[in-house]
């Protein structure tokens, strides 16, 4: 039977919900740190305003996949198409290969150039979009609180929240992120200024958590944390950690793993169950650090070139 592919119409809605609500119900059978709750009226009205952006596919009559992308642009980088963790099912290659061929087609038009796509972290899944060339650039990890095994922060460093007179010794910090990740060229002095503005605004965000470690009077170390926003596949209670980074001198010590297990300490003690981080696949000291740390992989960022 041929596949027929069409934007999504209201009378759609219902089977595509249905679909979405399997799925990460089976994700999170797979996956126990997956959470495979769906408010199916919420979702129906949200796929509703999505019409516009959301392709169905059938096959005799029968709804055999879905695809949403959203094309956004910001003002640092290229215009591009997202699709999360629910944006997407199908039952067949097949059918993905055509959804896939149809939207790249309305995202070229948008003036998008590349999609990115987040993908269960399972072999299966993840190969049937390396075959339509999609390639892993991120992990979302994941770990429950409970779980964590309690390291103290060793003798002569001390955790603190992070204020403006830190601001050179953060810059040089995120410099270090940077390179892990693959920019080999690290910040010019604009760069640094734009994320000079940045982090002064992260400092006067209430929801928003700036820790450094000091040792002898030198921060030495860093992390960002704030409550994950609600999301589907991700748990309520979850703290997101970002921008880890350890400077070269005391890398080795035990001083990462120490600061991110004081930070969990204190956020299982505000309520928080999980604990949520997102690395590069280009940044194999991340990578290491987090799964040793306890973090699991639940998805996997790819992303492919639109041509």
């Amino acid at each position: 039977m041929m596949v027929e592919i069409r934007a999504l119409l209201s009378s759609d809605a219902n089977a595509v919900v249905a679909r979405i609500a399997d799925q990460l119900a089976n994700d999170a059978e797979y996956h126990p740190l997956v959470n495979g709750f769906v408010d199916r009226d919420a979702l129906y009205e949200t796929i509703l305003r999505a019409h516009n952006a959301t392709w169905v596919a059938y096959e005799d009559e029968q709804l055999v996949g879905h695809l949403y992308g959203a094309v956004l642009s910001d003002t640092t980088h290229p215009r591009a198409a997202w699709t999360g963790p629910d944006g997407v099912s199908f039952d067949t290659e097949h059918e993905l290969s055509v959804l896939v061929e149809r939207a790249s087609a309305a995202w070229l038009a948008a003036d998008a150039s590349r999609h990115y796509v987040w993908v269960l972290a399972e072999e299966s899944r993840l190969d049937s979009w390396r075959t339509l060339g999609y390639a892993a650039l991120s992990v979302r990890g994941v770990m429950r609180l409970a779980d964590r095994e309690p390291r103290p922060v060793p003798e002569g460093f001390t955790l603190r929240d992070a204020t403006l007179e830190d601001m050179d010794r953060i810059l040089d910090l995120d410099e270090i992120i940077d390179v892990a990740q693959g920019d080999t060229v690290g910040l010019g002095a604009k760069d640094r200024d734009e994320t000079r503005k940045e982090i002064t605004s992260l400092l006067d965000d209430p929801e928003v958590r700036h820790f450094v470690i000091e040792s002898a009077h030198d921060v030495v170390a860093q992390a960002i944390t704030f409550l994950l926003p609600s999301r589907r596949g991700s748990f309520e209670h979850t703290l997101y950690l970002s921008e880890v980074a350890v400077d070269p001198t005391v890398q080795g010590r035990g001083v990462a793993s120490a600061m991110i297990d004081a930070i969990l300490e204190r956020a299982q003690g505000d309520g928080f169950r999980y604990a949520e981080a997102q690395w590069r696949v280009t940044n194999p000291q991340a990578d290491s650090f987090w799964r040793g740390y306890g973090l699991v992989p639940t998805y996997v960022r790819l992303e492919r070139t639109l041509r």
